[in-house]
């Protein structure tokens, strides 16, 4: 089972960073639906390249920790900080797709736009996935 929550979390992860940085550096292709909407249309999220960047980074970030911490790469930290890691960003992930936030989330309160659709079918259950997912791992470690 821990192979493929590994495989899972690695997949969810590589795609999301890879949209992402795509973003940052001009991409366009679902670029129209990365980012919450109002109501009315208009952006509730300033759109930047400096934001997509730091959001792939930080997704690949993710999953360096994920595949040092099931052994599949070696990084220069001890295991138990890896593990506090994947607490933390575990953490996030789940808050993030359990968020009650007015545009994002599966309790968002705004669900009439495009954004809004494709985070409840893709985004909010995807960081739902990584996060528990990355919990299981956790909880699950006998190293």
């Amino acid at each position: 089972m821990e192979t493929a929550v590994v495989t899972a979390c690695s997949a969810v992860l590589l795609l999301g960073a890879g949209f992402h940085v795509y973003w940052a550096f001009g991409g366009r292709i679902g670029a129209g639906v990365s980012l919450p909407r109002r109501e009315d249309g208009s952006p509730a999220v300033k759109e930047t390249a400096v934001g997509a960047l730091a959001v792939g980074l930080a997704l690949g970030l993710v999953l360096l920790l994920l595949l040092g911490f099931a052994g599949l790469i070696r990084l220069p930290l001890p295991h138990w900080l890896l593990k506090m890691a994947l607490i933390l960003w575990a953490t996030i992930f789940t808050l993030r797709a359990l968020s009650w936030s007015r545009y994002f989330g599966l309790f968002k309160r705004v669900r009439n736009t495009r954004f809004a659709r494709y985070d409840s079918l893709l985004y909010s259950p995807s960081c739902l996935l990584l996060g528990l997912g990355l919990f299981l791992l956790v909880l699950t470690d006998t190293a």
